[in-house]
């Protein structure tokens, strides 16, 4: 017998329209991250003690480079020459120019064209700039200044000092500068020439700002040959008695020279080659 609930036969005819689920589409599976590749680590630099740094292992740094200054750079040049004739490399093929008696003034002088060269190289002088063009150099260390400290004051000598670099600079973009600290004299001799060392301290302090401001590399040698009261000492004085260092003093000129090619090796940007 029919039911007489319309109710009931209302909800039976919505009941009937509820589509039937037959197929649900499975999920994918959540991707399992996979683990994070090991780094290769970094290639370690091997260290170079000061034995193999003085026995020449990073010599071949000083390819391309070349010294210029006055009588004490000429000092270093016969030292060098010296050394080569042991037979074995000594400071690679760098070159070292000394010209007696040159000063920041007249070199500027000269890059100005104001003046002849003042450089003494191949049996003539030039301007440091036509050195580094005939020598192809890519470093150039500058000793120069004792001199100036005679006429100069201080911010004339670094004032002179930047625009001597900044004209080389111009014709050499790529060339790497390295400024020598200006080098103390012996006691007695410094009183003779009035070459006090406060003013001698103060354009080293001058002298490193420069190079940190303009990217230039300054290598302080007059605080390793100096004594407390900042005079040459005399176990590293030349027979003069004045501002040129012996071998003894020499010798640590040379490890400082090194000091600049160890320097970039740790830092990756040169390495010897096999």
């Amino acid at each position: 017998m029919p039911s007489s609930d319309p109710s009931a036969e209302a909800m039976a005819g919505v009941q009937d329209e509820v589509p039937t689920v037959t197929d649900v589409p499975a999920e994918e599976p959540t991707a399992v991250p996979s683990e994070e590749p090991t780094a290769e680590p970094l290639p370690t630099i091997p260290p170079v003690c000061d034995e193999q740094l003085d026995e020449g292992y990073l010599d071949a740094w000083f390819n391309d480079s070349v010294i210029v200054g006055d009588s004490i750079a000429g000092g270093l040049g016969g030292y060098v020459t010296k050394e080569r004739q042991n037979d074995r490399p000594f400071l690679g093929n760098l070159r070292v120019i000394g010209t007696s008696g040159m000063t920041l003034k007249k070199a500027l002088a000269a890059e100005k064209k104001e003046t002849t060269g003042q450089v003494l190289f191949r049996s003539r002088f030039m301007t440091i700039s036509e050195v580094v063009e005939i020598t192809r150099a890519k470093r150039l260390f500058l000793m120069i200044g004792l001199r100036d400290l005679e006429w100069y004051s201080v911010e004339k000598l670094v004032s002179v000092y930047d625009q001597l670099i900044s004209i080389i600079k111009t014709d050499h973009p790529d060339l790497r500068i390295y400024v020598h600290s200006i080098m103390p004299t012996v006691k007695d001799y410094a009183r003779q020439a009035h070459l006090d060392y406060e003013t001698r301290k103060t354009a080293n302090e001058k002298l490193r700002t420069l190079c940190e401001e303009k990217g230039y590399t300054y290598l302080e040698l007059s605080d390793l040959v100096c004594d407390e009261e900042g005079f040459l000492k005399y176990e590293y004085s030349g027979k003069d008695y004045s501002w040129h260092p012996n071998d003894l003093g020499k010798a640590i000129w040379v490890k400082l020279l090194r000091s600049c090619a160890r320097d970039e090796y740790y830092a990756g940007v040169w390495k010897p080659e096999n």
